[in-house]
């Protein structure tokens, strides 16, 4: 399996779970969670949803151009769902306090997906071999 198909991969697998934790956000969580971590989670499942689009977009330009600074983009993109959207479905779930010693987690995920922009600003200034 090559990089463009993991990634493409990895794109189809996010989307399919930010589509379905979306669906759950909306319907299917317990009466007991509030509002607003109503809301943090529906803003988890968008950017584990947007970040699943720019999954697609990397293994679409993989495709078309290798380069290393794609694979560090989509690990990237893929540390800050796991990381950034992971830590919010928690503590919305969960409650406050739920993420104990690991509350740092959320903008680490935030800085992996800026992280994954700037793989890919990197690789439009970088001159084609």
């Amino acid at each position: 399996m090559n990089k463009t198909q993991i990634f493409i991969g990895l794109a189809g697998l996010n989307g399919l779970l930010a589509t379905a934790l979306a669906a759950i956000g909306s319907h299917a969580l317990p009466h007991r969670v509030s509002a607003a971590d109503k809301a943090m989670f529906a803003m988890a499942a968008q950017f584990h949803l947007f970040h699943a689009l720019a999954l697609l977009g990397v293994g679409a330009l993989a495709y078309h151009r290798p380069a290393k600074s794609l694979t560090f983009s989509a690990a990237m993109f893929q540390t800050g769902i796991l990381a950034f959207s992971g830590s919010l479905y928690i503590r919305a779930v969960m409650g406050p306090g739920s993420l104990g010693a690991f509350h740092w987690i959320t903008p680490l995920g935030g800085l992996a997906f800026m992280a994954g922009w700037a793989g890919l600003i990197a690789l439009a200034f970088r001159r084609a071999d």
